[in-house]
Protein backbone atom coordinates (compact mmCIF):
# COMPACT_ATOMS: atom_id res chain seq x y z
CA UNK A 1 0.00 0.00 0.00
CA UNK A 2 1.22 3.22 -0.85
CA UNK A 3 -0.46 6.55 0.57
CA UNK A 4 -3.28 6.83 2.80
CA UNK A 5 -6.08 3.87 1.71
CA UNK A 6 -8.91 6.09 3.90
CA UNK A 7 -8.43 8.48 0.80
CA UNK A 8 -9.93 9.89 -1.13
CA UNK A 9 -13.11 11.57 0.91
CA UNK A 10 -14.66 14.39 0.21
CA UNK A 11 -16.91 15.02 3.15
CA UNK A 12 -19.45 18.26 3.64
CA UNK A 13 -21.22 18.80 7.15
CA UNK A 14 -23.71 21.78 6.85
CA UNK A 15 -24.99 22.21 10.41
CA UNK A 16 -28.19 24.57 10.86
CA UNK A 17 -28.28 25.72 14.18
CA UNK A 18 -30.30 27.93 16.68
CA UNK A 19 -30.76 28.68 20.43
CA UNK A 20 -32.16 31.20 22.80
CA UNK A 21 -31.88 32.27 26.74
CA UNK A 22 -33.92 34.10 28.79
CA UNK A 23 -32.81 35.96 31.77
CA UNK A 24 -34.71 36.44 35.18
CA UNK A 25 -33.76 38.37 37.98
CA UNK A 26 -36.09 37.87 41.29
CA UNK A 27 -34.86 38.95 44.94
CA UNK A 28 -31.83 36.53 45.43
CA UNK A 29 -32.15 34.44 42.32
CA UNK A 30 -30.80 34.93 38.69
CA UNK A 31 -33.06 32.77 36.70
CA UNK A 32 -31.79 31.70 33.36
CA UNK A 33 -33.85 29.48 30.90
CA UNK A 34 -32.96 27.97 27.26
CA UNK A 35 -32.89 25.96 24.20
CA UNK A 36 -30.85 25.18 21.91
CA UNK A 37 -31.28 23.05 18.37
CA UNK A 38 -29.03 21.76 15.46
CA UNK A 39 -29.90 20.06 12.39
CA UNK A 40 -27.27 18.11 10.76
CA UNK A 41 -26.08 17.08 7.30
CA UNK A 42 -23.57 14.68 6.74
CA UNK A 43 -23.02 14.50 2.70
CA UNK A 44 -20.64 12.20 3.04
CA UNK A 45 -18.38 10.71 0.11
CA UNK A 46 -15.53 8.00 1.69
CA UNK A 47 -13.40 5.35 -0.56
CA UNK A 48 -11.78 3.67 2.25
CA UNK A 49 -9.90 0.75 1.27
CA UNK A 50 -10.66 1.27 -2.57
CA UNK A 51 -7.11 0.69 -3.14
CA UNK A 52 -6.76 -2.37 -1.03
CA UNK A 53 -4.06 -3.36 2.16
CA UNK A 54 -1.36 -5.73 1.53
CA UNK A 55 0.16 -7.44 4.49
CA UNK A 56 3.70 -9.32 4.13
CA UNK A 57 5.14 -11.50 6.46
CA UNK A 58 8.76 -10.08 5.73
CA UNK A 59 11.17 -8.19 4.27
CA UNK A 60 11.65 -11.32 1.75
CA UNK A 61 8.43 -11.56 0.91
CA UNK A 62 8.28 -7.78 -0.01
CA UNK A 63 11.04 -7.45 -2.01
CA UNK A 64 9.88 -10.79 -3.61
CA UNK A 65 5.95 -9.67 -3.99
CA UNK A 66 4.83 -12.28 -1.83
CA UNK A 67 1.74 -10.73 0.57
CA UNK A 68 0.30 -12.97 3.07
CA UNK A 69 -3.27 -11.64 2.82
CA UNK A 70 -4.94 -8.23 1.21
CA UNK A 71 -8.08 -6.31 2.54
CA UNK A 72 -9.82 -3.94 -0.04
CA UNK A 73 -13.28 -3.44 -1.25
CA UNK A 74 -14.29 -5.23 -3.86
CA UNK A 75 -13.98 -3.73 -7.65
CA UNK A 76 -17.91 -2.94 -9.11
CA UNK A 77 -19.26 -3.22 -5.33
CA UNK A 78 -18.62 0.09 -4.04
CA UNK A 79 -21.21 2.41 -2.99
CA UNK A 80 -19.09 6.12 -1.07
CA UNK A 81 -22.27 8.35 -1.41
CA UNK A 82 -23.94 8.83 2.07
CA UNK A 83 -26.89 11.44 2.96
CA UNK A 84 -26.96 11.18 6.87
CA UNK A 85 -29.92 13.31 8.65
CA UNK A 86 -29.57 14.01 12.23
CA UNK A 87 -31.21 16.47 14.95
CA UNK A 88 -30.21 17.43 18.55
CA UNK A 89 -32.60 19.38 20.95
CA UNK A 90 -31.74 21.01 24.39
CA UNK A 91 -32.90 22.63 27.44
CA UNK A 92 -31.81 23.84 30.64
CA UNK A 93 -32.80 25.64 33.22
CA UNK A 94 -30.16 27.42 35.83
CA UNK A 95 -30.72 29.42 39.32
CA UNK A 96 -27.92 31.67 40.81
CA UNK A 97 -29.44 31.59 44.40
CA UNK A 98 -27.40 34.00 46.54
CA UNK A 99 -28.29 32.78 49.52
CA UNK A 100 -26.17 35.14 51.93
CA UNK A 101 -23.98 37.27 51.22
CA UNK A 102 -21.45 35.50 51.28
CA UNK A 103 -22.67 32.17 49.94
CA UNK A 104 -23.95 31.91 46.24
CA UNK A 105 -25.58 28.45 44.85
CA UNK A 106 -25.53 27.55 41.34
CA UNK A 107 -27.97 24.64 40.55
CA UNK A 108 -29.31 23.74 37.06
CA UNK A 109 -30.38 20.72 34.59
CA UNK A 110 -29.75 20.26 31.18
CA UNK A 111 -31.53 17.91 29.07
CA UNK A 112 -30.74 17.05 25.52
CA UNK A 113 -31.47 14.14 23.15
CA UNK A 114 -30.41 13.54 19.30
CA UNK A 115 -32.16 11.44 16.95
CA UNK A 116 -30.51 8.56 15.50
CA UNK A 117 -29.21 9.13 11.94
CA UNK A 118 -30.83 8.82 9.07
CA UNK A 119 -30.07 8.22 5.41
CA UNK A 120 -32.10 9.78 2.53
CA UNK A 121 -31.66 7.18 0.35
CA UNK A 122 -31.92 4.22 3.08
CA UNK A 123 -28.60 3.00 2.85
CA UNK A 124 -27.92 2.16 6.06
CA UNK A 125 -26.45 -1.23 7.52
CA UNK A 126 -25.28 -2.64 10.14
CA UNK A 127 -24.89 -6.28 12.13
CA UNK A 128 -25.88 -4.68 15.70
CA UNK A 129 -24.90 -7.52 17.55
CA UNK A 130 -22.13 -9.99 16.45
CA UNK A 131 -24.09 -13.45 16.52
CA UNK A 132 -26.50 -12.06 14.25
CA UNK A 133 -26.67 -14.57 11.30
CA UNK A 134 -27.02 -11.29 8.49
CA UNK A 135 -26.79 -7.85 8.51
CA UNK A 136 -30.17 -5.39 9.22
CA UNK A 137 -30.60 -3.57 6.09
CA UNK A 138 -32.36 0.28 7.08
CA UNK A 139 -33.88 2.19 9.74
CA UNK A 140 -33.02 2.11 12.83
CA UNK A 141 -29.30 1.99 12.82
CA UNK A 142 -29.25 1.46 16.56
CA UNK A 143 -31.22 2.14 19.58
CA UNK A 144 -31.21 5.60 20.60
CA UNK A 145 -29.30 5.94 24.00
CA UNK A 146 -29.97 9.58 24.62
CA UNK A 147 -33.77 9.70 25.47
CA UNK A 148 -33.08 10.14 29.37
CA UNK A 149 -29.89 12.49 29.14
CA UNK A 150 -30.73 14.49 32.28
CA UNK A 151 -27.50 16.34 33.23
CA UNK A 152 -27.77 17.80 36.86
CA UNK A 153 -24.96 20.66 37.61
CA UNK A 154 -24.50 22.25 41.11
CA UNK A 155 -21.64 24.90 42.50
CA UNK A 156 -21.16 26.80 44.94
CA UNK A 157 -18.70 29.90 46.42
CA UNK A 158 -18.36 31.06 49.63
CA UNK A 159 -16.30 33.40 51.61
CA UNK A 160 -16.06 31.79 55.08
CA UNK A 161 -14.37 34.76 56.67
CA UNK A 162 -16.65 37.54 55.28
CA UNK A 163 -13.66 39.21 54.32
CA UNK A 164 -13.51 39.24 50.88
CA UNK A 165 -10.21 37.57 51.32
CA UNK A 166 -11.19 33.77 51.17
CA UNK A 167 -12.98 32.06 48.56
CA UNK A 168 -14.04 28.36 48.61
CA UNK A 169 -15.71 26.85 45.60
CA UNK A 170 -17.25 23.40 44.19
CA UNK A 171 -18.88 22.33 41.61
CA UNK A 172 -20.29 18.74 39.80
CA UNK A 173 -21.85 18.03 36.53
CA UNK A 174 -22.55 15.57 34.26
CA UNK A 175 -22.17 15.73 30.41
CA UNK A 176 -23.03 13.68 27.59
CA UNK A 177 -21.34 13.02 24.68
CA UNK A 178 -24.17 12.61 21.81
CA UNK A 179 -23.37 10.10 18.88
CA UNK A 180 -22.50 12.89 16.28
CA UNK A 181 -20.86 12.72 12.53
CA UNK A 182 -17.53 12.07 13.82
CA UNK A 183 -18.48 8.73 15.33
CA UNK A 184 -19.99 7.20 12.31
CA UNK A 185 -17.84 8.82 9.25
CA UNK A 186 -16.66 4.95 8.27
CA UNK A 187 -18.88 2.52 9.89
CA UNK A 188 -22.03 4.41 7.59
CA UNK A 189 -20.73 4.03 4.28
CA UNK A 190 -18.64 0.61 4.13
CA UNK A 191 -20.87 -2.37 4.80
CA UNK A 192 -22.61 -4.43 2.30
CA UNK A 193 -24.95 -4.33 0.40
CA UNK A 194 -23.85 -0.83 -0.71
CA UNK A 195 -20.21 -1.39 -0.06
CA UNK A 196 -18.31 -5.22 0.14
CA UNK A 197 -14.98 -5.65 1.50
CA UNK A 198 -13.45 -8.70 2.34
CA UNK A 199 -10.21 -10.08 3.08
CA UNK A 200 -8.15 -12.72 0.77
CA UNK A 201 -4.90 -14.43 1.84
CA UNK A 202 -2.29 -15.29 -0.35
CA UNK A 203 -3.28 -13.33 -3.50
CA UNK A 204 -1.39 -13.17 -6.48
CA UNK A 205 0.95 -9.91 -7.43
CA UNK A 206 0.75 -7.19 -8.33
CA UNK A 207 -2.83 -8.43 -9.52
CA UNK A 208 -4.80 -8.75 -5.98
CA UNK A 209 -7.68 -9.46 -7.61
CA UNK A 210 -6.80 -11.94 -10.55
CA UNK A 211 -9.04 -15.40 -10.15
CA UNK A 212 -11.37 -13.61 -7.78
CA UNK A 213 -15.08 -14.03 -8.38
CA UNK A 214 -16.17 -10.20 -8.00
CA UNK A 215 -19.97 -11.05 -7.78
CA UNK A 216 -19.64 -13.96 -5.52
CA UNK A 217 -22.24 -12.84 -3.17
CA UNK A 218 -21.88 -12.18 0.53
CA UNK A 219 -22.89 -14.70 3.13
CA UNK A 220 -25.34 -16.34 3.93
CA UNK A 221 -26.41 -16.67 0.84
CA UNK A 222 -24.71 -19.65 -0.58
CA UNK A 223 -22.32 -21.75 0.86
CA UNK A 224 -19.98 -20.84 -0.90
CA UNK A 225 -20.48 -16.96 -0.31
CA UNK A 226 -18.09 -14.07 0.59
CA UNK A 227 -17.40 -12.99 4.13
CA UNK A 228 -17.36 -9.81 4.46
CA UNK A 229 -15.11 -7.16 6.97
CA UNK A 230 -17.44 -4.95 8.33
CA UNK A 231 -17.44 -1.37 10.11
CA UNK A 232 -20.68 -1.35 12.73
CA UNK A 233 -22.56 -0.18 15.89
CA UNK A 234 -23.38 -2.07 18.65
CA UNK A 235 -27.31 -1.97 18.17
CA UNK A 236 -27.74 -1.66 21.72
CA UNK A 237 -25.57 1.48 23.30
CA UNK A 238 -25.71 3.24 26.59
CA UNK A 239 -25.54 6.93 26.77
CA UNK A 240 -21.80 7.89 27.49
CA UNK A 241 -21.60 10.31 30.05
CA UNK A 242 -18.79 11.95 32.71
CA UNK A 243 -19.10 13.24 36.07
CA UNK A 244 -16.86 16.57 36.68
CA UNK A 245 -16.24 17.72 40.24
CA UNK A 246 -14.00 19.96 41.54
CA UNK A 247 -12.75 21.63 44.81
CA UNK A 248 -10.42 24.96 45.40
CA UNK A 249 -9.47 27.24 47.78
CA UNK A 250 -8.58 30.59 46.95
CA UNK A 251 -7.06 33.23 49.52
CA UNK A 252 -5.79 36.91 49.04
CA UNK A 253 -1.69 37.61 50.15
CA UNK A 254 -0.50 40.69 50.85
CA UNK A 255 1.49 42.34 48.02
CA UNK A 256 -1.44 41.87 45.44
CA UNK A 257 -0.58 38.02 45.54
CA UNK A 258 -3.39 35.06 45.18
CA UNK A 259 -3.09 31.41 45.85
CA UNK A 260 -4.93 28.92 44.80
CA UNK A 261 -4.96 25.07 46.23
CA UNK A 262 -7.83 22.55 44.73
CA UNK A 263 -8.66 19.44 43.31
CA UNK A 264 -10.55 18.57 40.02
CA UNK A 265 -11.60 15.17 38.96
CA UNK A 266 -14.12 13.08 36.77
CA UNK A 267 -14.92 9.63 35.87
CA UNK A 268 -16.38 8.82 32.15
CA UNK A 269 -18.98 6.02 31.88
CA UNK A 270 -20.39 4.04 28.70
CA UNK A 271 -17.77 5.98 26.29
CA UNK A 272 -17.37 4.05 23.02
CA UNK A 273 -14.56 2.43 21.88
CA UNK A 274 -13.56 0.38 18.91
CA UNK A 275 -12.29 -3.21 18.44
CA UNK A 276 -12.30 -6.03 16.44
CA UNK A 277 -15.34 -7.80 17.49
CA UNK A 278 -15.40 -11.29 16.00
CA UNK A 279 -12.84 -12.68 17.26
CA UNK A 280 -11.72 -16.28 17.66
CA UNK A 281 -13.37 -18.91 20.04
CA UNK A 282 -12.06 -18.52 23.61
CA UNK A 283 -10.30 -20.92 25.46
CA UNK A 284 -7.52 -22.37 27.85
CA UNK A 285 -4.11 -22.24 26.58
CA UNK A 286 -1.17 -23.64 28.02
CA UNK A 287 -2.87 -22.87 31.73
CA UNK A 288 -3.54 -19.07 30.53
CA UNK A 289 -6.88 -17.36 29.01
CA UNK A 290 -6.18 -17.93 24.73
CA UNK A 291 -7.37 -19.15 21.64
CA UNK A 292 -8.85 -22.41 20.21
CA UNK A 293 -8.67 -23.90 16.77
CA UNK A 294 -7.23 -24.88 14.07
CA UNK A 295 -3.31 -24.27 14.59
CA UNK A 296 -0.65 -23.71 11.28
CA UNK A 297 1.52 -26.35 11.04
CA UNK A 298 4.27 -23.79 10.60
CA UNK A 299 3.69 -21.97 13.09
CA UNK A 300 1.49 -23.29 15.59
CA UNK A 301 -0.92 -20.18 15.73
CA UNK A 302 -4.24 -20.43 15.51
CA UNK A 303 -6.33 -20.25 12.05
CA UNK A 304 -9.85 -21.21 12.96
CA UNK A 305 -12.75 -20.04 13.76
CA UNK A 306 -14.27 -16.66 14.42
CA UNK A 307 -17.63 -16.27 17.01
CA UNK A 308 -19.75 -15.45 14.36
CA UNK A 309 -18.58 -17.47 11.12
CA UNK A 310 -20.74 -15.75 8.38
CA UNK A 311 -18.12 -12.53 8.18
CA UNK A 312 -14.54 -11.66 8.29
CA UNK A 313 -13.33 -9.29 10.59
CA UNK A 314 -16.06 -6.98 12.54
CA UNK A 315 -14.84 -3.39 14.04
CA UNK A 316 -17.47 -2.64 16.29
CA UNK A 317 -18.24 0.49 18.61
CA UNK A 318 -19.60 -0.33 21.90
CA UNK A 319 -20.43 1.88 24.68
CA UNK A 320 -19.04 0.20 27.70
CA UNK A 321 -16.00 1.96 28.43
CA UNK A 322 -14.79 4.10 31.50
CA UNK A 323 -12.27 6.64 32.47
CA UNK A 324 -10.47 8.42 35.71
CA UNK A 325 -9.04 11.62 36.26
CA UNK A 326 -7.83 12.95 39.80
CA UNK A 327 -6.05 15.96 39.99
CA UNK A 328 -4.20 17.93 42.53
CA UNK A 329 -3.60 22.00 41.56
CA UNK A 330 -1.80 24.61 43.06
CA UNK A 331 -1.44 28.10 41.58
CA UNK A 332 0.06 31.49 42.53
CA UNK A 333 -0.28 34.70 41.09
CA UNK A 334 0.62 38.50 41.26
CA UNK A 335 -1.34 41.31 40.08
CA UNK A 336 0.65 44.19 38.17
CA UNK A 337 2.04 46.00 40.91
CA UNK A 338 5.07 47.98 40.50
CA UNK A 339 5.65 46.91 36.76
CA UNK A 340 5.79 42.94 38.20
CA UNK A 341 2.97 40.44 37.20
CA UNK A 342 3.27 37.02 37.47
CA UNK A 343 1.77 33.43 37.62
CA UNK A 344 2.54 29.77 38.53
CA UNK A 345 0.29 26.61 38.40
CA UNK A 346 1.57 22.79 39.34
CA UNK A 347 -0.69 19.88 38.34
CA UNK A 348 0.19 16.94 39.74
CA UNK A 349 -2.61 14.51 37.87
CA UNK A 350 -3.39 11.06 36.95
CA UNK A 351 -5.61 10.00 34.47
CA UNK A 352 -6.64 6.48 33.19
CA UNK A 353 -9.15 5.16 30.52
CA UNK A 354 -9.49 1.44 28.72
CA UNK A 355 -8.97 3.76 25.09
CA UNK A 356 -8.10 7.54 24.97
CA UNK A 357 -9.88 7.90 21.16
CA UNK A 358 -11.91 6.08 18.61
CA UNK A 359 -10.30 6.79 15.56
CA UNK A 360 -6.44 5.12 14.60
CA UNK A 361 -4.80 8.83 14.15
CA UNK A 362 -6.22 10.18 17.51
CA UNK A 363 -2.78 9.63 19.15
CA UNK A 364 0.29 8.41 17.96
CA UNK A 365 2.18 6.79 20.87
CA UNK A 366 -0.87 3.88 21.25
CA UNK A 367 -3.71 2.20 19.33
CA UNK A 368 -7.20 3.27 20.31
CA UNK A 369 -8.22 0.14 19.98
CA UNK A 370 -8.88 -3.02 22.31
CA UNK A 371 -6.57 -5.97 22.03
CA UNK A 372 -9.80 -8.00 23.80
CA UNK A 373 -13.59 -7.22 22.28
CA UNK A 374 -14.71 -8.89 25.15
CA UNK A 375 -12.55 -8.00 27.94
CA UNK A 376 -12.07 -3.89 28.02
CA UNK A 377 -10.13 -4.36 31.35
CA UNK A 378 -7.19 -5.71 30.11
CA UNK A 379 -6.15 -2.22 28.50
CA UNK A 380 -7.03 0.10 31.16
CA UNK A 381 -3.95 2.24 31.66
CA UNK A 382 -2.73 5.34 31.84
CA UNK A 383 -4.67 7.65 29.15
CA UNK A 384 -2.61 8.43 25.98
CA UNK A 385 -2.76 11.97 27.42
CA UNK A 386 -2.01 11.43 30.52
CA UNK A 387 0.72 13.69 32.37
CA UNK A 388 2.07 13.21 36.02
CA UNK A 389 3.32 16.56 36.49
CA UNK A 390 2.97 19.97 34.69
CA UNK A 391 4.59 23.43 35.83
CA UNK A 392 3.83 26.23 34.07
CA UNK A 393 5.16 29.91 35.17
CA UNK A 394 5.21 32.94 33.37
CA UNK A 395 6.37 36.79 34.23
CA UNK A 396 6.52 40.11 32.75
CA UNK A 397 8.10 43.14 34.57
CA UNK A 398 8.08 46.92 33.07
CA UNK A 399 11.63 47.89 33.31
CA UNK A 400 11.86 50.88 35.93
CA UNK A 401 14.56 52.82 33.76
CA UNK A 402 13.87 56.39 32.51
CA UNK A 403 10.52 56.85 33.38
CA UNK A 404 11.14 60.39 34.50
CA UNK A 405 12.80 60.95 30.94
CA UNK A 406 11.78 63.19 28.43
CA UNK A 407 13.49 63.71 24.82
CA UNK A 408 15.95 61.45 23.39
CA UNK A 409 16.84 59.85 27.11
CA UNK A 410 13.06 59.31 27.38
CA UNK A 411 12.54 57.44 24.17
CA UNK A 412 15.80 55.05 24.46
CA UNK A 413 14.84 54.00 28.15
CA UNK A 414 11.98 54.10 29.09
CA UNK A 415 8.95 51.58 27.71
CA UNK A 416 10.79 48.00 28.35
CA UNK A 417 9.06 44.84 29.22
CA UNK A 418 11.02 41.29 29.38
CA UNK A 419 8.36 38.43 29.85
CA UNK A 420 9.09 34.76 30.21
CA UNK A 421 7.39 31.39 30.18
CA UNK A 422 8.57 28.34 31.09
CA UNK A 423 7.04 25.01 30.86
CA UNK A 424 8.13 21.76 32.37
CA UNK A 425 6.00 18.20 32.42
CA UNK A 426 6.47 14.98 32.87
CA UNK A 427 6.64 12.64 30.16
CA UNK A 428 3.80 11.40 28.29
CA UNK A 429 3.14 7.19 28.27
CA UNK A 430 3.35 4.48 25.67
CA UNK A 431 2.71 1.05 24.37
CA UNK A 432 5.04 -1.51 23.55
CA UNK A 433 4.19 -4.15 21.36
CA UNK A 434 4.89 -7.41 19.14
CA UNK A 435 5.86 -7.26 15.84
CA UNK A 436 2.84 -10.32 14.94
CA UNK A 437 -0.08 -11.31 15.78
CA UNK A 438 0.83 -14.32 18.82
CA UNK A 439 -2.43 -14.57 20.33
CA UNK A 440 -4.16 -16.20 17.09
CA UNK A 441 -7.34 -14.28 17.97
CA UNK A 442 -8.17 -13.75 14.14
CA UNK A 443 -8.13 -9.77 14.68
CA UNK A 444 -7.84 -8.48 11.00
CA UNK A 445 -8.22 -4.89 11.27
CA UNK A 446 -5.02 -3.55 9.67
CA UNK A 447 -4.55 -0.06 11.36
CA UNK A 448 -5.31 -1.73 14.79
CA UNK A 449 -2.93 -4.81 15.11
CA UNK A 450 -1.19 -4.69 17.95
CA UNK A 451 -0.16 -7.34 20.38
CA UNK A 452 1.77 -6.90 23.66
CA UNK A 453 4.76 -9.47 25.10
CA UNK A 454 5.45 -10.68 28.26
CA UNK A 455 7.32 -9.32 30.93
CA UNK A 456 9.95 -10.81 31.73
CA UNK A 457 10.47 -12.69 35.32
CA UNK A 458 11.73 -10.07 37.70
CA UNK A 459 11.86 -7.13 34.60
CA UNK A 460 10.65 -4.03 34.93
CA UNK A 461 7.31 -3.33 32.94
CA UNK A 462 8.69 0.35 32.44
CA UNK A 463 12.68 -0.21 31.69
CA UNK A 464 13.53 3.11 30.77
CA UNK A 465 17.13 3.75 29.39
CA UNK A 466 17.24 7.51 29.37
CA UNK A 467 18.87 7.56 25.91
CA UNK A 468 17.20 8.83 23.09
CA UNK A 469 18.76 6.29 20.97
CA UNK A 470 17.54 3.39 22.66
CA UNK A 471 14.89 4.70 25.02
CA UNK A 472 14.04 1.03 26.63
CA UNK A 473 15.54 -2.02 26.79
CA UNK A 474 13.74 -5.04 24.80
CA UNK A 475 15.40 -7.30 26.47
CA UNK A 476 12.86 -6.69 29.02
CA UNK A 477 10.59 -8.41 27.25
CA UNK A 478 9.36 -12.11 25.92
CA UNK A 479 7.44 -14.40 23.66
CA UNK A 480 4.33 -15.55 25.27
CA UNK A 481 3.23 -18.89 24.50
CA UNK A 482 1.11 -19.07 20.96
CA UNK A 483 -2.67 -18.21 21.01
CA UNK A 484 -2.41 -16.02 23.98
CA UNK A 485 -2.27 -12.57 24.78
CA UNK A 486 1.23 -11.03 26.83
CA UNK A 487 0.62 -9.77 30.33
CA UNK A 488 2.34 -5.96 29.49
CA UNK A 489 -0.03 -3.68 30.22
CA UNK A 490 -1.35 -0.63 27.90
CA UNK A 491 1.07 2.33 28.03
CA UNK A 492 3.21 1.17 30.95
CA UNK A 493 6.39 3.08 29.96
CA UNK A 494 6.98 6.34 30.31
CA UNK A 495 8.52 9.13 27.46
CA UNK A 496 10.95 11.66 27.85
CA UNK A 497 10.41 14.93 30.01
CA UNK A 498 9.74 18.48 28.32
CA UNK A 499 11.40 21.32 29.73
CA UNK A 500 11.18 24.63 27.41
CA UNK A 501 12.17 28.38 28.07
CA UNK A 502 10.39 31.16 26.14
CA UNK A 503 11.88 34.35 26.42
CA UNK A 504 10.80 38.19 24.39
CA UNK A 505 11.30 41.81 25.13
CA UNK A 506 9.41 44.84 24.01
CA UNK A 507 9.91 48.28 23.58
CA UNK A 508 6.83 50.70 23.29
CA UNK A 509 7.78 53.89 21.68
CA UNK A 510 4.64 56.42 21.99
CA UNK A 511 3.99 58.25 18.76
CA UNK A 512 1.29 60.60 19.87
CA UNK A 513 -2.34 59.92 22.18
CA UNK A 514 -3.73 57.46 20.18
CA UNK A 515 -0.73 56.10 18.38
CA UNK A 516 1.82 53.91 19.52
CA UNK A 517 4.49 51.83 18.05
CA UNK A 518 6.31 48.29 19.64
CA UNK A 519 9.19 46.84 18.34
CA UNK A 520 9.34 42.82 19.54
CA UNK A 521 11.93 40.50 20.06
CA UNK A 522 10.92 36.71 20.91
CA UNK A 523 12.71 33.75 21.44
CA UNK A 524 11.28 30.52 21.47
CA UNK A 525 13.49 27.50 23.12
CA UNK A 526 16.17 30.09 24.21
CA UNK A 527 18.44 27.41 25.38
CA UNK A 528 17.49 25.21 22.76
CA UNK A 529 16.79 22.24 24.34
CA UNK A 530 16.02 19.19 22.74
CA UNK A 531 12.26 17.92 23.84
CA UNK A 532 11.91 14.28 21.87
CA UNK A 533 8.90 12.50 21.77
CA UNK A 534 8.15 8.94 22.29
CA UNK A 535 9.79 5.86 19.52
CA UNK A 536 6.98 5.98 16.15
CA UNK A 537 5.18 2.97 15.78
CA UNK A 538 8.00 0.73 14.28
CA UNK A 539 10.17 1.41 17.20
CA UNK A 540 7.43 0.87 19.86
CA UNK A 541 7.84 -2.57 18.56
CA UNK A 542 9.62 -4.89 21.32
CA UNK A 543 10.19 -8.16 19.46
CA UNK A 544 9.75 -8.85 16.09
CA UNK A 545 8.99 -12.46 14.53
CA UNK A 546 11.77 -14.71 13.94
CA UNK A 547 12.32 -14.66 10.54
CA UNK A 548 14.69 -12.96 8.37
CA UNK A 549 15.91 -12.29 4.64
CA UNK A 550 19.04 -14.59 5.44
CA UNK A 551 17.34 -17.47 6.30
CA UNK A 552 16.65 -17.83 9.75
CA UNK A 553 13.23 -19.58 10.80
CA UNK A 554 11.36 -21.06 13.90
CA UNK A 555 11.64 -24.66 14.58
CA UNK A 556 8.48 -26.58 12.85
CA UNK A 557 4.86 -25.81 14.58
CA UNK A 558 6.42 -22.56 16.66
CA UNK A 559 6.99 -19.26 16.70
CA UNK A 560 9.89 -17.49 17.90
CA UNK A 561 10.70 -13.79 18.34
CA UNK A 562 13.73 -11.78 18.72
CA UNK A 563 14.55 -8.32 20.26
CA UNK A 564 13.87 -5.47 17.60
CA UNK A 565 17.63 -3.71 16.90
CA UNK A 566 15.74 -0.46 16.32
CA UNK A 567 13.52 -0.88 19.52
CA UNK A 568 13.24 2.34 21.18
CA UNK A 569 14.81 4.02 19.17
CA UNK A 570 13.39 8.18 19.00
CA UNK A 571 13.60 9.70 15.86
CA UNK A 572 11.59 13.27 16.53
CA UNK A 573 11.18 16.19 18.59
CA UNK A 574 7.88 17.94 19.97
CA UNK A 575 8.94 21.40 20.03
CA UNK A 576 11.27 23.37 17.88
CA UNK A 577 15.22 24.32 18.15
CA UNK A 578 15.56 27.50 18.99
CA UNK A 579 13.99 30.77 17.15
CA UNK A 580 14.21 33.88 17.27
CA UNK A 581 12.07 36.91 15.75
CA UNK A 582 11.65 40.47 15.41
CA UNK A 583 8.58 42.57 15.04
CA UNK A 584 7.19 45.94 14.54
CA UNK A 585 3.23 46.28 15.51
CA UNK A 586 1.81 49.76 15.25
CA UNK A 587 -1.35 50.68 17.29
CA UNK A 588 -4.00 52.95 15.63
Amino acid sequence: MMGDYRLPRNDHLNNYQWHDTLFWTKGAHGLRFGSQGQRMQFNQHTTSQVGGIETFNKLQDFLTGTPSTISFAVPGRIDPDRGFRESLIALFVQDDYRWKSSFTWNIGLRYEFATVPTEVNGKISNLGRITDPQLTIGEPWHSNPSLKDFAPRVGLAWDPFKTGKTSVRAGFGMFFDQILPKYYVFSGSLDPPFTTRTSRAKPPFPNATQGFNLTTPVCPATPSCLKANLQTVNFDLQPSYIMQYNLNLQRVLSGNWDVTLGYAGSHGLHLIRVAEANLAQPGIVSGRPGYIGTVDAQTGLNTCCRRNPNFGGVAQRQTDSQSFYNALQAGLSKRISHGLRAQLSYTFSRSIDEGSGINSQDFDNSSQYSINFYDRKADRGLSSFSVKHVLVANWGYELPFGRTKTGLAGALLKGWQLNNIITAQSGTPFEVRLGHNQSGNLNTIDFSLHERPDVKSGASNNPVTGDPKHWFDANAFTLQPANTIGNLGRNTLMGPKLVNFDFSFFKQFHLRESKMLQFRAEMFNIFNHANFGVPDSANRTALLPFTDPYGATCPQGQTCARPNPSAGAITRTVTTSRQIQFGLKFTF
